[in-house]
Formats: structure tokens, C-alpha cells, sequence
């Protein structure tokens, strides 16, 4: 099939990915944000929208996943499995499965709703770059560093089928809509066609020239949009091989991709945090949004179209709102969300930082627990001892008890050091001041929540 030409314009060097670590309640000094899902504490490569709409999965380089409520944005499970950097997440068609690739090389399938994954569905002999989902959920395609694309069944055992054809690492890999077929691009600047059921020899479909960061098949089955590092978003016709439109648009290598299920636009994500909405008939840019300090990893359109999530380097997960071009979320601000005695500035700088375990932590008797346990309580009561809580071992075997001086030291030291073995988040809260500062403020309104509670 006929290929296109490169581009000649090549824009700045290869993006690395950070590999980053998260904090047990908060990964920096912020305040409640507009409209962020605040919970991971790094940057954050994958994101996935259920197809209701009423929940997401995202993907972060503190090697968990976080199973998100839209709705109330809050986060219902944060999952861990992955020994390194979680580079990609899909929901199952049925939303109550879904399954990672990490930078440890693992596959996994997991059950929503459960911490820890169900089962190994392969492993790479290098990072994974990408997975996806066959339409009926019965096979998912990953691909790898290792330049391999690996077939597995989602329910049945057995070795993954391993295709390999790339010269180098493959970075995106799809379904075509009767699952018969995958689509691969990868850093040798081809797409290539798997035919699963005829043999394991791919097609070359087209040769870009440069590298392929991300291919998306619209709903139609027809329109593939690929993109890579010269800036470049090109539709092909799959059927004929035609390259149907070039565009120009980003600033900077592209570096995600998705359609809406109306098959009528389309989003992509750039390296210098630029998010571009197309016309998939025409190649018309519609809009540019701009909000993401660095590499935008994801992009993911709700199923009504009407919202835009977006993922990215600076550990930020987005909500858009289309047709304002704006962002949008639960409004809150310190004074409302959480108690702070009146001219505190201590505590006042301790709930900034304590603004992000929100999304994982209550600090009152009826709030319950999260993805995280309440927080009610927490001094003097033992790791590992809230009812209902899906504790590792490793805390559940532990004999700590929570206190000012223990919880400082989590946070200087790290949970590894503190307890060994266990899956919290693995990154420091670096500064004293920061430390000190939430402490006291944990101290206050905890002690304000017992107050209001015994009065009732």
C-alpha cells in the first residue's frame, strides 16, 4: 500500500518519560483545584473513560491506578500491581474489568473495584507502551519496548501470541472494529496490519519515515488517525491505504490521540501541553486548549462528547468542557472544604497541602473511606486497623501506631522505609516546613471533627 513522505520539519529530542513516586496523602502544596481529579503524585500517562461516562481509569508513574467516580470526583479504588510506572489502562466493554500495561513489562486484567489485579495476562521483555481492547472484550493486543505486539485472551490461560515485525519499540496498538485484525505504529515509523487468524506475517500499511507516538481507528472503521514526532497529524483511509488529509496544528511532537464516539471530531495531545480538537471529515482545527504545564500522555472524550479528560507529565488530569473551551470540576475552596481555625496561616498552609489527599481521605466520623481509609481518628490508632479497608499484608502485619511523630516520619523517610513491603505510594514529602505544616493542620481539624461529633 502506498506510504507517505516524511515530513521534514523535525521538532525537539525525544520526550522521556519521567518515572515518578507518589505520596501517601499528598504529592505537593496545592490547593483543591477547579476541575483536576488530584491523586496521583507524579505525572500521569494514561487516562480511560467508562463507556457510561460515570467513571474513569487513570494511569500514573507512581506505579498505581486510580478507579475515579466522575460525578462526585472522587476516587473509588487506587489499584496496585505494577512494579514500575503505569503506562496505559482500558476499560473492558462490560465496565467492570479492565486491563494495565506498565513499565515493568506486565499485562494485567483486573476487577474494578478490587486493589490488586485479578491475574498476569503476559509479560514483555520490555516496558508497554500501549494496550487496547478487541470490541467484543474477549482479546487485548499490548505492545512493547521489546518490539513486540502480544495477543492475550482475557479469559482463558494459555501463552500470549507474540508478533513481531517492528524494528524498535512499538508504541500504539489497536483493534479493527470486527477485532479481526491489529493495528501497530512504532518508532520505526510504520504502521503495520495483523491479520490474527491467517498467520503471524504483518502488512506494512504505511511508512512515515519518523517515529509513531499514537494511531486511533474512528468509529467508522475506516479513518485511521496517526500521529508522531514531526508535529504531523495524518488521516488514511485503511481500506485503500489512502493518506486522506496531512495537518499541521501542534507545536511540538504529538503524543495522543482520541475520537469521539460521534465519529465527528477528534483530540490530540502535544508534547509543549497543547490540546488540539479536529473535524475528522475535513482535518479542520475546531479549537486549541491550553492548561497542562508540559507533555500531554492522554487524552480520552467522554461518551456524550460534551468533555474532554487529558493527562500529562505534570501529574494533572483535566476536565473540559467543549463547548466552552474552559475547565470544569467541583468548585471548592480551604475555607469551605476544610476547618482552619481562624488567622492559623499554619494550618491555613497545611490544608493546602493536605488539598490533594481529599480526593483519597475523610477527616469526619460519616465520611468513610475512600481509596484511602478515613482519616478520623488516625492518632493513636494502629496501621492497618479501619474496618472495611482492603489493607496490603504488610500494613494489616504491622504494629505501628499512628502518631505526630510516626506520620512525620512516613512522610520524610518514605512508606518503603517505614513499612517495608507495603503498596502505599512510594515518594517523599520533601519539605520540613510542608511536613510541620500538615501535621498541625491534621492536628486541628481532627480535633475540631471530634468536637462537632460529640456534640451531636
Amino acid at each position: 500500500m502506498p506510504g507517505a513522505t516524511a515530513f521534514s520539519r523535525i521538532s525537539g529530542a525525544v520526550i522521556r518519560r519521567w518515572i515518578a513516586a507518589a505520596v501517601l496523602f499528598a504529592g505537593a502544596a496545592v490547593p483543591l483545584a477547579d476541575a483536576e481529579l488530584i491523586g496521583h503524585g507524579g505525572p500521569v500517562h494514561a487516562v480511560a473513560v467508562a463507556p457510561d461516562g460515570k467513571t474513569a481509569l487513570t494511569a500514573g508513574f507512581d506505579y498505581s491506578i486510580i478507579y475515579w467516580d466522575l460525578p462526585d470526583e472522587h476516587a473509588r479504588r487506587v489499584m496496585y500491581g505494577h512494579d514500575a510506572a503505569v503506562s496505559d489502562v482500558a476499560f473492558l466493554p462490560d465496565a467492570s474489568h479492565a486491563v494495565s500495561g506498565g513499565n515493568d513489562g506486565a499485562v494485567y486484567l483486573w476487577r474494578l473495584g478490587e486493589t490488586e489485579p485479578a491475574r498476569l495476562l503476559t509479560r514483555h521483555e520490555g516496558r508497554v507502551s500501549a494496550i487496547a481492547v478487541s470490541p467484543d472484550g474477549s482479546t487485548v493486543a499490548s505492545a512493547g519496548f521489546d518490539g513486540a505486539v502480544r495477543i492475550s485472551r482475557g479469559a482463558e490461560d494459555g501463552e500470549a501470541v507474540v508478533l513481531k515485525g517492528h524494528s524498535g519499540p512499538v508504541n500504539a496498538v489497536q483493534f479493527t472494529a470486527d477485532g479481526g485484525r491489529v493495528l501497530s505504529a512504532g518508532y520505526d515509523g510504520t504502521v503495520r496490519i495483523w491479520t490474527l487468524a491467517r498467520d503471524t506475517v504483518p502488512e506494512t500499511f504505511t511508512e512515515i519515515g519518523l517515529p509513531v507516538n499514537r494511531l486511533f481507528l474512528a468509529p467508522d472503521g475506516r479513518t485511521l488517525v496517526v500521529a508522531g514526532t514531526d508535529e504531523a497529524v495524518r488521516l488514511f483511509d485503511l481500506e485503500s491505504g489512502e493518506e486522506r488529509r496531512f495537518m499541521l496544528g501542534h507545536e511540538a511532537p504529538v503524543l495522543s490521540i482520541d475520537v469521539d464516539r460521534a465519529g465527528a471530531r477528534f483530540a490530540t495531545g502535544g508534547a509543549n501541553g497543547q490540546i488540539v480538537l479536529w473535524s475528522l471529515a475535513d482535518g479542520r482545527p475546531l479549537q486549541t486548549l491550553r492548561g497542562h504545564k508540559g507533555p500531554v500522555w492522554a487524552v480520552s472524550f467522554t461518551p456524550d462528547g460534551r468533555e474532554l479528560l487529558s493527562a500529562g507529565r505534570d501529574a494533572k488530569v483535566a476536565r473540559w468542557d467543549l463547548e466552552k473551551g474552559v475547565e470544569i470540576g467541583v468548585k471548592k475552596s480551604l475555607e469551605t472544604a476544610f476547618y482552619v481555625p481562624e488567622g492559623d496561616a499554619l494550618a491555613a498552609r497545611g490544608a493546602a497541602v493536605f488539598g490533594t489527599c481529599a480526593v483519597c481521605h475523610t477527616l469526619t466520623p460519616d465520611g468513610g473511606n475512600r481509596a484511602g481509609p478515613t482519616l478520623f481518628g488516625v492518632f493513636g490508632r494502629r496501621v492497618g486497623s479501619v474496618d472495611g479497608y482492603p489493607y496490603s499484608k504488610a500494613l494489616l502485619e504491622s504494629d505501628i501506631v499512628w502518631s505526630e511523630e510516626t506520620i512525620g516520619e512516613l512522610f520524610e523517610k518514605g512508606p518503603e522505609h517505614v513499612v517495608p513491603g507495603t503498596k502505599m505510594p512510594l515518594q517523599r514529602l520533601g519539605s520540613g516546613e510542608d511536613r510541620k505544616a500538615l501535621l498541625h493542620f491534621l492536628r486541628e481539624a481532627l480535633a475540631e471533627a471530634e468536637r462537632r461529633a460529640g456534640k451531636n
